[in-house]
């Protein structure tokens, strides 16, 4: 679903959009969660880590830091949270898509509820989510509660 958000965010940016590695976005988009493979079972990293790591190791640089970085805490960090456009869509991409297309709000206290150790860092980085996910759709033709209707 994610990978689904990601082209269909892609495939509408405005032209006058900054430039972005499409490909990269798309790839990352899909590989993001890679460091979840039960066969990095017993890994204590968080999996944006280790995914980033498996990435690398896989010869996709230029997507690691888009693995690295798209965890919903990761905006609460200046050094782990997404900086570049690429960054910032695979980021909100991963916000807003779970078994289907959701509210990001919804996602993220689902994130919460599925993970309380990280409940508390959840909540407070959702206004930081809601604030990327601006960021991300003032370049693409479409708003975010278009965005369901976008996806295949």
């Amino acid at each position: 679903m994610v990978g689904a958000i990601a082209e269909a965010l892609v495939a509408a940016r405005r032209r006058a959009a900054p430039p972005i590695d499409a490909e990269a976005v798309v790839i990352g988009a899909y590989l993001h969660d890679i460091g979840r493979s039960p066969l990095l079972a017993g890994d204590p990293r968080d999996h944006n880590i280790v995914s980033g790591l498996v990435l690398a190791a896989e010869g996709l640089g230029s997507c690691v830091e888009l693995a690295r970085r798209h965890a919903i805490y990761t905006v609460l960090d200046p050094e782990l949270a997404p900086h570049t456009n690429e960054e910032k869509l695979v980021y909100v991409a991963d916000r807003r898509g779970g078994q289907a297309v959701e509210p990001l709000d919804t996602r993220a206290r689902e994130t919460a509820r599925r993970n309380p150790k990280y409940a508390a860092d959840i909540e407070r980085a959702i206004p930081l989510a809601q604030a990327l996910e601006l960021d991300v759709f003032s370049y693409v033709s479409f708003g975010p509660d278009e965005l369901s209707e976008k996806v295949r």
